[in-house]
C-alpha cells in the first residue's frame, strides 16, 4: 500500500477551476489520466458510469473516490482532483464534492483493489489533508500538501 501511494506524484493532481457536473469532472480527470498514464480514455470512462450508475462513489464531507475496474491497465493507478468548488454528486450527505480522488486498478489485482480503496479512504478522513486540500488553489500546491502529510504520518 505504501508503494502505491509513494507512486502518486506531482503529475497525479490537478485543479479544476469552474467545475461543472460529475460527467464533466469525470471526462476532464480521465482526460488527463490518459495523457500522464497513458490509459484508454473511452474505456475508462464507460467503466467510471457503469460504477456510478450502481451507487454514487462520493463518500461524504465532499469527498468523493470514484474507481474503475479496466482490463487494458496494467499498475494501479490515481488522479487526485481539488476542485475550486463543490458539485453535486449524489452523496448521501447532501455535500457538495471539491476532492475527487480517482482511483484505476487493473482486473489481475482485484485483491490490492479492496486493500487501497479502503486505505484512500481512511486517509481521506484526516481534516486536517482534506482542509489544507481544500485551500489549494493550484496542483502544485495540494501535491506539497499531500506529500507532507504522508511524511507526518509515516513519522
Amino acid at each position: 500500500m505504501a508503494s502505491f501511494l509513494e507512486s502518486i506524484d506531482k503529475n497525479s493532481f490537478i485543479f479544476i477551476e469552474k467545475p461543472i457536473n460529475k460527467k464533466t469532472i469525470f471526462e476532464f480527470i480521465v482526460k488527463k489520466a490518459s495523457i500522464i498514464h497513458n490509459i484508454d480514455k473511452s474505456s475508462v470512462l464507460n467503466n467510471l458510469f457503469k460504477r456510478e450508475r450502481l451507487g454514487s462513489t462520493a463518500v461524504g464531507n465532499g469527498i468523493a473516490i470514484p474507481h474503475a475496474i479496466d482490463h487494458l491497465i496494467i499498475e494501479p493507478k490515481a488522479i487526485v482532483s481539488i476542485l475550486s468548488k463543490g458539485i453535486g454528486f449524489d452523496s448521501l450527505d447532501n455535500i457538495p464534492v471539491d476532492i475527487v480522488f480517482l482511483l484505476l486498478f487493473p482486473v489481475d489485482k482485484k485483491s490490492e483493489y479492496l486493500q487501497i480503496l479502503a486505505s484512500i479512504s481512511r486517509l481521506l478522513r484526516n481534516a486536517e489533508l482534506t482542509n489544507k486540500l481544500r485551500g489549494c488553489k493550484n496542483a502544485e500546491s495540494a501535491f506539497a500538501i499531500f506529500t507532507q502529510i504522508l511524511e507526518q504520518k509515516a513519522a
